[in-house]
């Protein structure tokens, strides 16, 4: 299914804001989060991949300066 960009919006606010309270999801902070996780879940299946299993000492991130990286010439 093609994408609608055009058709997408967001918005960035100050968490402490008034209008960080006002969300379009509704719930609470916590609620909210449970659903991120939960959509984040669902997402990750529709990958066909297995769910990562490593602890997070052992993330596998690679940081480097910029201008420095090994797969740019």
């Amino acid at each position: 299914m093609p994408s609608k960009r055009v058709q997408m919006t967001a918005r960035v606010v100050p968490l402490h804001s008034q209008a960080a309270d006002e969300a379009r999801v509704g719930g609470t902070a916590a609620e909210r989060l449970a659903l991120v996780a939960e959509l984040s879940r669902h997402s990750w299946v529709l990958t066909g991949r297995p769910f990562p299993a490593y602890a997070r000492e052992t993330i596998p991130v690679l940081v480097s300066r910029l201008g420095a990286r090994p797969d740019r010439d």
